[in-house]
């Protein structure tokens, strides 16, 4: 009622959510959005890759799988409210075990899940997503026509419906969302006819001692004080090192290198735990030799490609110009002789260095840095998929027409040119205050936890 003749205020409009570009790849994190993503998962079955992130580290075969994703639901957490997506039990790839016997699951433990399905939100256009989860139990999912399916441990289900209830039931894992990539088209491959304009001059090791990532430790994986062309340097005087140069790239896929050796790749190789038939027969060894032997792979790039990765990735391991990818050996095929056709599986793990003088005294050197902590976005685990944007980016600038090549070119120049005038003059105070409060406010957020 407004008095006195004053007018009536009027309830302010909430602002609405700026619409999401999904013609980009796009990183999520808030349970509401998330929740909103999920969403058409509680209207159909949709078959997943699922991998556990430890295994997928240290075995070419183990922990990994394919598994239907039945529905998600919200289950009210510690840190509140989370979407938990309900996954049937993975059936494993050919040859290993998803929950090997001496490597049961574990509360916490990182599982990354991909899967394509329509969203609405898109246009109704098919999606790609890659959803980082956490592995909270092991459960029985019965499915329900009239309502919502029961989802509980077995001790609830055997107490609530009995033995009947756990043989009617599916046995699913219980995976906490915690960031889901979006990709507007499935994971890209690259011939050499696209990337040879970008990568050059590939050599390849095999570290016969067995590799810093073969050795399992108590922190998962050595680092070492050398850098990366010391450490090879050491292994050479051992004699613990092949150099395998003229290496032809032939496909960078999804997480994997094909590529054709002049020669035979394991040729020259000794190992105490490696015997002859093992050499004769690769491909139904590759877990004892991918323990025997480490492989390195090492590229040079061009400028356009080293730009994009030292913008978000300057620790990685090697010159500016350079990028190292630790492998593990997939399959060897013949060729024209004396060439073998062999496919890599790129490492999980970035190899980094510590290139600040004053930390090297305090931390290793070279060393693995684990998934999900070096960098933010989940679609960005390793430098390899790093270099496999810069190298789509490329492609993509590259196939402009020339007239919107020199609008960019125009528009990068003035940015330039505006960053260099204003270079080490004083900041607007406004500015400097708004700055200030960010920090404390970041601070106050830290604090509480």
């Amino acid at each position: 009622m407004a008095l006195f003749g004053g007018k009536k205020k009027e309830p302010k409009k909430a602002k609405k959510a700026a619409a999401v570009n999904f013609s980009r790849v796009q990183v999520f994190g808030k349970p509401e959005i998330l929740g909103a993503l999920l969403k058409g998962l509680k209207e159909q079955q949709v078959q997943s890759a699922v991998a556990r992130l430890k295994l997928k580290a240290a075995s070419m075969v183990s922990g990994r799988g394919t598994a239907s994703i039945f529905t998600f639901q919200v289950m009210n957490l510690k840190a509140g409210p989370r979407p938990v997506l309900v996954v049937g039990r993975p059936k494993a790839v050919p040859g290993g075990n998803f929950i090997p016997a001496d490597n049961p699951m574990e509360l916490g433990e990182k599982i990354e899940v991909t899967y394509e399905m329509p969203l609405a939100q898109a246009g109704g256009n098919n999606i790609y997503f890659n959803a980082a989860c956490t592995f909270l139990q092991e459960a029985i999912y019965i499915a329900n026509d009239k309502g919502k399916p029961w989802i509980g441990s077995r001790d609830a289900t055997e107490k609530k419906m009995g033995e009947a209830g756990l043989k009617q039931g599916e046995e699913v894992l219980q995976l906490r969302v915690d960031k889901i990539t979006c990709f507007p088209n499935a994971p890209e491959s690259f011939t050499s006819d696209q990337f040879d304009p970008y990568v050059f001059k590939p050599t390849l090791y095999a570290i016969t001692s067995g590799g810093m990532w073969a050795k399992k430790v108590a922190d998962y994986f050595e680092g070492i004080q050398d850098d990366i062309h010391k450490h090879l340097e050491e292994m050479e005087k051992k004699e613990q090192l092949k150099t395998i140069d003229n290496v032809q790239l032939i496909e960078f896929g999804v997480d994997n290198i094909s590529m054709f050796t002049p020669g035979s790749l394991l040729a020259g190789i000794e190992h105490d735990k490696l015997m002859p038939s093992m050499f004769k027969k690769p491909n139904d060894n590759l877990m004892v030799l991918n323990s025997c032997i480490g492989f390195v792979l090492k590229l040079e790039i061009a400028d356009e490609i080293k730009e994009l990765l030292m913008r978000t990735f300057a620790q990685k391991a090697g010159k500016e110009v350079e990028i190292w990818l630790p492998l593990s050996l997939g399959n060897i095929q013949e060729a024209e002789p004396p060439k073998e056709r062999v496919m890599f599986q790129i490492f999980p793990r970035d190899l980094v260095q510590e290139t600040d003088p004053r930390k090297r005294n305090k931390s290793l050197g070279l060393k693995f840095i684990p998934p999900f902590t070096l960098h933010p976005n989940p679609e960005d685990q390793n430098t390899y998929r790093k270099l496999m944007v810069a190298i789509g980016q490329r492609l993509k600038d590259d196939s402009r027409p020339d007239e919107e090549k020199n609008k960019i070119a125009s528009l990068q120049e003035s940015v330039s040119k505006r960053q260099q005038e204003t270079k080490g003059k004083r900041v607007d105070e406004n500015m400097k205050k708004a700055f200030a409060k960010r920090v404390e406010a970041k601070k106050r957020k830290e604090a509480a936890g």
